[in-house]
Order: C-alpha cells, then structure tokens, then sequence
C-alpha cells in the first residue's frame, strides 16, 4: 500500500459523512476552522434601547454604540492514535475466510479505512461530550494526569434553576408549567427569543407525564396544551409530544459515554430538564493542528487532521487523528437548564 500524505487523508475524510450526534447536531451546528490554535470571538450583549423622545426644537439625542468584548481560548487538543503491526497485517481478520489469500497489502488499506473511522467516531463522541458540559456547566476542564495539562475553558454559564425538595415534580401538589413559564420569560427577556426544545431526563419524562397537573391538561377536551404522544426518532432519541402555550417540544436522549474513570455516564445528567434553541446555541470552533513531517512542522487548518509515522526499528506503523474542537456559544443566556432533584 503506499503511504498517504495528510493531504490526501485529509480529503478522504471530508469525503466521508460526518459522525454526528444529537446535542452537536442541534446546539452547535455550525463549524468553523482557524489558522491558530487560539480563537478568539466577539461576544455582545444586546438591550432592548427606545429611540428618545425629544422636543420640536431639538435636533435629536445621541444613541450610544453597545459594547462587546472578546473572548480568546486556547482549542483543546484531541489525537487519538492506533498501531499497526506485522502480525495484524500478516494474520486473517475476524471472518475473513481460513483460506484467504489476502496479501498483507491488502489488509493494511483495510485496517487503516477501519482505524480512521474509529478514531473518528472517538473524536465524535468527545466533542459530543465537550457540547454536554458547555450545555449544563457552561465550562469545560481539561486534564491530563500524564502530562499534567490542567485548564478550564469557562463560558460564565449560570442560567441553573435548582428546584427544592418541596418542587419536586413527583409531588401531587407540584405543578410543573409554571416553572416552565417562568424560565422560557426569563429567555425571552434577556435575548428576545423564546426556547422552542426540551431535552427531559429519563426520570423526570417520567415525573412530568404522570404529574396530576400535567395529566389534567392532557385530558382537558379540545385545549391540547399538552400532547403526550411519544415517537422513536432513533434508537437512543424520542420525542414526546408538545405543550402548545409554551411552543416547546419535548424530547429524551438516552445515550451514554465512557467517562475518563472508565464508568459508563448518561449523556443527559439526571433530573434535569434542558431548554434551548432547535436552530442552534452556537458552533464548533476548530483550531489548527500543526505535527512534524519530514523533519519539519506542517500547521493544518481543518476539523481532523490524520498522521502516518513508523517505527521502524519495533516494525510499528502509527495512525493519528488530531482535532482541536470547542464548542463556542453566541450567548450564554439564550438556554437554561433546571434541576428537577438534583443529588
């Protein structure tokens, strides 16, 4: 098989589709590339300015510019790599017929298309996992035991409402929408745009649909404020219906990951009910990659960025695949998100 540049890596995995996932793909949808490892973006906060009244004899009264202020990060570094070997060129993959006559040629192009997809899918999941925090933490820390890399990204997130043991939604004397309302206001205020999508924690879909309250609206005839009526999306996705006074649709996304102390962790923390924007709360900023090759730095501006090295003295060949992904909000109060119980 003969040795890909970056280049030509680079381009077959713009070929292929994307690993997308639910919050990237609904929250932060966009991307965009750097020539820099640190980005930097203007952030500003809009206010709902009148035009002055002003008397017949006067001229008119001076608006003044609103500010903003930038904000510079340094993008998070992420290269998972994968060795080859002899033996794995040399022996049959699983269900690769006994009598195979594959050269081991052959299967090195094989196992490098499969190691790439991997490594991708790898890298998919982070950045799914990075959009998590931004969305419930509003921060993200990134740590490195080995290399004692130590940093927190930290966007100023604080639109968390903690419900107390008494608004617990399981409570038959608890009703939940005003606390709905009362959250979707405090969006509209402060950015003048209302949340149009719920993500529900599996335990509080299930303390919401069988609420006294929220049972009454459903049954209320010819009103459907309330309409319960769940749908499989895909198989970790569900949408289960809408409440018609709020605009807001209502999903649950059962999905996991394998935390970095080896534990598997529900994508969406439990108790919580998250409220945001189907268009969008931001994009993907990715910075750029800069390796040796031959001897000399090569930067690359570009989502994924694949490297080749050998080993030559082990009989060792390395694949790489760095990303430096961060998902990038445009305004830190257009979603919220509500602990139902919070442990």
């Amino acid at each position: 098989m003969p040795d890909y540049t970056t280049r030509e890596m680079m381009d077959a995995i713009d070929q292929t589709p994307p690993v997308r996932t639910f919050l990237q793909k609904t929250f932060f949808p966009g991307e965009e590339t750097h020539v820099t490892e640190k980005v930097e973006f203007d952030v500003r906060k809009g206010k709902r300015v009148m035009a002055p009244l002003v008397s017949p004899r006067v001229g008119g009264k001076v608006i003044t510019r609103q500010g903003f202020h930038t904000n510079s990060f340094t993008t998070p570094k992420i290269a998972p790599e994968r060795p080859l070997t002899v033996d794995d060129v040399s022996k049959r993959a699983i269900g690769e017929n006994v009598y195979s006559q594959r050269t081991p040629e052959e299967r090195e192009d094989e196992l490098l298309s499969k190691d790439m997809t991997d490594l991708e899918e790898a890298i998919a999941r982070r950045k799914e996992w990075m959009c998590r925090q931004i969305l419930y933490e509003g921060k993200i820390d990134v740590a490195d035991e080995e290399e004692g890399v130590d940093v927190q990204v930290d966007f100023g997130f604080s639109n968390i409402t903690v419900l107390g043991a008494d608004q617990d939604w399981a409570l038959a004397t608890v009703n939940p929408l005003p606390t709905l309302r009362q959250i979707r206001k405090k969006i509209i205020k402060a950015t003048g745009k209302a949340p149009d999508i719920a993500i529900f924690s599996s335990d509080v879909i299930e303390k919401f649909t069988t609420n006294p309250f929220v049972e009454k609206a459903m049954n209320m005839l010819n009103m459907k404020n309330i309409v319960i009526e769940p749908r499989v999306v895909d198989p970790a996705l569900t949408f289960y219906g809408r409440i018609a006074e709020l605009d807001l649709d209502i999903y649950t996304y059962d999905e996991w990951f394998l935390n970095d102390e080896g534990e598997d962790e529900a994508m969406i923390p439990d108790g919580t009910v998250l409220m945001g924007h189907s268009d969008g709360e931001g994009q993907i900023e990715y910075g750029a990659v800069t390796q040796m090759e031959d001897k000399k730095f090569q930067t690359y501006e570009g989502r994924l960025v694949p490297k080749q090295y050998a080993d030559e003295k082990n009989e060792v060949k390395m694949l790489r695949l760095t990303s430096r992904p961060l998902p990038r909000p445009f305004d830190v109060e257009s979603w919220a998100v509500i602990y139902v119980n919070r442990s």
